[in-house]
């Protein structure tokens, strides 16, 4: 009987030692992307709060195209080709930016609303989430 039981508590440790050798890597695997992922979130909270835009300007040009004039006033560069428009509650694609991809911080763009209404609001948003609106 005495034989039987330390051959049960080999096994068992020596099962115990093969789960472990298993379970540590994948654990290890888990931990390094919970922090790639709370550095990242980190980052965009940092940018986001480095981040702000001003609408400094507009005035309808043409038959009813507006012109916003938006600056960069944070210090994070920015892609103007990733602006959102919401205009009149709604999200609005017939814009154009007057310089597609970067916007150096402390610098202005002119963004074009085509076929725009004057006393309608409208909003601007970055890809990081600031932004800014304006009545035109």
């Amino acid at each position: 009987m005495g034989f039987s039981t330390s051959a049960a508590v080999i096994i068992f440790a020596a099962s115990f030692m093969y789960l472990a050798t298993i379970f540590y890597p994948l654990a290890n695997l888990s931990n390094q992307r919970v922090l790639e992922a709370k550095k990242s979130l980190n980052d965009m909270q940092e940018d986001k709060l480095n981040t702000k835009i001003v609408i400094t300007n507009s005035q309808v040009s043409g038959i009813s195209d507006i012109d916003l004039t938006v600056y960069n006033n944070g210090s994070v560069t920015l892609n103007s080709s990733k602006l959102n428009v919401i205009y009149d509650g709604t999200f609005f694609t017939s814009f154009s930016v007057s310089s597609q991809g970067v916007w150096a911080p402390r610098s202005p763009i002119n963004v074009t609303i085509i076929n725009g209404v004057t006393g309608k609001r409208v909003k601007l948003i970055t890809a990081n989430g600031a932004s800014d609106y304006a009545i035109t």
